[in-house]
């Protein structure tokens, strides 16, 4: 079973057991009706914990679970990842989910492989996504001037070299 990340608790809140969670999912209505998350750490699921408490926060959102009473308790689930199962994400329709693009081989107008799509980031109204290539990591604005292909059945990517970026500039 596949599982895709939707989120990190990235700190706790308070004395009483409760965390903050970075949403990173571009579906958090798979959020509204949980009663369980599933926790993983490096890749592996390590809990499941029931959700007691779910409310909006300073654009995160504040959680509790069932059993996690304290901020000693809580402190053990800081750092990890909400995961869900791939099947259980909503069905999209003109739109990628990440995981489908992580990975993919990244080529130039040429066919000259430029590397391996690594990462992305929301850089105010658009996203930029990090490309690894030999020895070398590479920006690129996602849009039509730089971005000209996206094939996820191919996991490829194809970008107009003109706005590559070394990220050690």
């Amino acid at each position: 079973m596949k599982f895709i990340k939707i989120g990190k608790l990235v700190n706790t809140h308070g004395l009483d057991g409760l965390l903050l969670m970075q949403v990173t999912t571009e579906s958090p209505e798979v959020l509204e009706e949980m009663q369980y998350m599933m926790l993983s750490k490096e890749g592996k699921v390590k809990a499941s914990l029931e959700v007691e408490y779910m409310k909006d926060y300073k654009g995160m959102l504040l959680v509790g679970f069932k059993g996690v009473e304290d901020i000693d308790s809580a402190l053990k689930y800081k750092g990890m990842d909400v995961v869900l199962p791939e099947e259980m994400l909503p069905e999209l329709d003109d739109e990628i989910y990440w995981h489908e693009l992580e990975g993919c081989t990244v080529l130039d107008t040429d066919g000259n492989t430029v590397g391996t799509l690594i990462d992305y980031m929301e850089a105010g109204a658009a996203e930029v996504f990090r490309i690894q290539g030999d020895g070398e990591t590479y920006l690129i604005s996602n849009n039509k001037d730089h971005v000209t292909e996206i094939n996820v059945k191919e996991k490829k990517l194809v970008i107009n070299r003109e706005g590559l970026i070394s990220e050690n500039v």
